[in-house]
């Protein structure tokens, strides 16, 4: 009874990108794809990747080279089977954190050392997703750039981050420093 309870309050409290369901946790299917519905937020870290599809389905307005594309399938193949479980041992490891922050049995030392797996895991998706964004930014042409906004200023999900990735590709917008 008390695991249905924090089982509960995990649902209540929990909001995570579509993953499989394939560990070894407690979750029904059902729940697990709740709770991967939800996980989408992990998506804000880096969303090259997520575009790879939007602008390989449209390579043709693109006008994409034979080595574009080349290029950007060798990155799909080679990085996304472990970015994808990379994203999904994340998504586990938030599961298992939140309900083990319920628990009065694990120290605080606990789940700061647990939040620092997490925060690795979450480094290493984010080098993986950087691959892909130099990848783009390396390649793309200015003419590219132009046409890829018009494709993007098309897609409701998409369209918002125009503007500001205009502005930063014409530099008009405040450039960010290395730390």
């Amino acid at each position: 009874m008390k695991i249905l309870g924090y089982v509960v309050a995990f649902l209540l409290l929990f909001s995570p990108v579509q993953a499989k369901h394939n560990s070894e946790h407690a979750l029904s299917a059902e729940d697990w794809e709740e709770v991967m519905s939800k996980v989408a937020l992990l998506e804000g870290s880096g969303l090259m990747p997520m575009l790879l599809p939007v602008i390989m389905g449209n390579r043709d307005a693109l006008q994409l080279t034979d080595e574009q594309v080349s290029s950007f399938r060798s990155w799909r193949k080679k990085n996304y089977t472990n970015m994808v479980n990379t994203m999904n041992k994340i998504i586990e490891l938030k599961v298992q954190f939140r309900v083990e922050s319920l628990s009065p049995n694990v120290s605080s030392d606990s789940l700061i050392a647990f939040q620092s797996e997490i925060q690795e895991l979450q480094r290493q998706l984010l080098k993986i997703k950087l691959t892909c964004r130099e990848q783009v930014m390396a390649t793309f042409t200015d003419e590219q750039w132009d046409n890829f906004a018009f494709i993007v200023s098309d897609n409701p999900k998409l369209a918002s981050l125009m503007p500001q990735a205009q502005a930063i590709h014409n530099g008009s917008y405040p450039q960010v420093t290395e730390h």
